[in-house]
């Protein structure tokens, strides 16, 4: 029994460490300027990979034709990866160059529309999201520094009304915040987020491409530009609105493809893991690791210790309910603050407390970073964020199993 606190207080003890690690970078970043690039507008290729995609497709095309950036100096083509619906017929109306292969995949269709452009920079769009007006005249702004071969944006939840879409909208501001908090303390972005993104055409030929042997090929192109000694940075303004999963069956097919897409990137290109990379790099090795050894031990050790402290005197539902309600909400470290009189202070004080409050002040910052709002549907989400972190553990540890089960490692999307 002794022994399984003693593991779970040196577990949380390393997640409050990463958490703070986090929080001093994002501290940071809000001290620092973004580089100021100056005025940059080169031709661009907007190419927009599509599947299946006429519930969607129209109104990619549309945002992106309303780009406040020079029309004669964009073509737009949508690579239709064999679909079996009206996205070709739709994309001609819409004014799109369409190029057809037949189905193999986003990387497949991505090299097709690289080698069909006529411009020296490509903007990739999935055929889902929908852009901002400024979203291009941003992401290409850093390109007048020749080591940058690639940038990425940041994505907010179209379609956030749903339960999950809530808890996936807040997650997607938090994650967006760390993206570009590295970005602009360590000047080359982590985690690269390849539905809305822009490269240079001569560093992705100089890297090979895009490349079918993982299953995160924006991940892996943005490692291999490292490799060739090129850039990735993160452009917070530079903004789009995707459709994110609405049930948990599709989110935990996203996730599986992203989670070990992006581990198979990292082992692909281990030998960044270097001294002579920068400390983000190091960072989105060490953090991919050890998140994927705390999905399998995160889980057992909650349960465990929501037995541990399962107070004598919860006999009734309400006694239990408020018990639950408190260990799942953020109304939990407010009731430790207001116990310390009575129970004192020790480490799961500290960790509860302190976790609570930075990770609230993080999304807060988020939040009003990418311009949302606090609306009851997001500030019930902040409240009951932990149980949907719970989620994505146990997502990640079977997508673990399954990876490792499964004869087929790689897959046509």
């Amino acid at each position: 029994m002794e022994f399984i606190m003693q593991l779970g207080t040196g577990l949380f003890f390393i997640l409050f460490a990463f958490l703070m690690a986090v929080f001093a970078v994002v501290v940071l970043s809000l001290f620092r300027k973004d580089a100021s690039h100056g005025a940059f507008e080169p031709k661009v290729s907007i190419i927009i990979p599509a599947y299946n995609e006429e519930q969607h497709i129209g109104d990619c095309i549309s945002s992106v034709r309303s780009l406040a950036y020079p029309k004669e100096k964009t073509e737009i083509i949508v690579v239709d990866d064999g679909s079996a619906d009206h996205t070709a017929s739709i994309a001609r109306r819409h004014g799109a160059k369409v190029v057809t292969i037949r189905h193999a995949g986003k990387v497949a269709a991505l090299n097709a529309g690289m080698k069909r452009a006529r411009h020296g920079f490509l903007f990739t769009v999935d055929a889902d999201t929908v852009v901002e007006q400024d979203c291009l005249r941003n992401l290409v702004s850093p390109f007048i520094q020749e080591d940058v071969g690639a940038t990425t944006g940041n994505s907010r939840v179209k379609n956030s009304r749903s339960v999950i879409g809530a808890f996936q909208n807040i997650e997607y501001h938090y994650n967006n915040l760390i993206r570009a908090s590295f970005s602009r303390v360590f000047r080359t972005g982590i985690w690269f987020f390849g539905a809305l993104a822009c490269y240079r055409k001569s560093a992705l030929l100089k890297a090979g491409g895009f490349k079918k042997d993982t299953l995160a090929e924006d991940m892996d192109i943005a490692l291999e530009l490292k490799r060739a000694g090129y850039r990735s940075v993160n452009v917070p303004r530079a903004i789009g609105h995707t459709v994110a999963p609405s049930t948990v069956s599709s989110l935990y097919r996203q996730r599986f493809r992203w989670w070990m897409g992006t581990l198979q990137s990292l082992f692909k290109n281990k030998s960044l893991f270097s001294r002579k990379s920068p400390w983000s790099i190091h960072f989105l090795f060490i953090n991919q690791y050890w998140w994927s050894v705390y999905a399998f031990l995160s889980l057992p050790l909650i349960i465990y210790q929501l037995n541990y402290w399962l107070p004598s005197n919860s006999h009734t539902i309400g006694e239990l309910s408020g018990y639950l309600f408190r260990w799942f909400s953020l109304s939990g470290p407010v009731y430790v603050l207001y116990k310390i009189p009575e129970w004192g202070i020790n480490y799961w004080t500290i960790f509860g407390v302190l976790s609570g409050i930075i990770s609230s002040v993080m999304i807060v910052i988020a939040v009003r970073m990418f311009k949302d709002t606090f609306t009851l549907r997001n500030a019930i989400a902040v409240f009951f964020y932990f149980p949907y972190t719970i989620l994505l553990n146990i997502i990640i540890a079977f997508s673990i199993i399954r990876y490792h089960l499964s004869p087929q490692r790689y897959f046509v999307r």
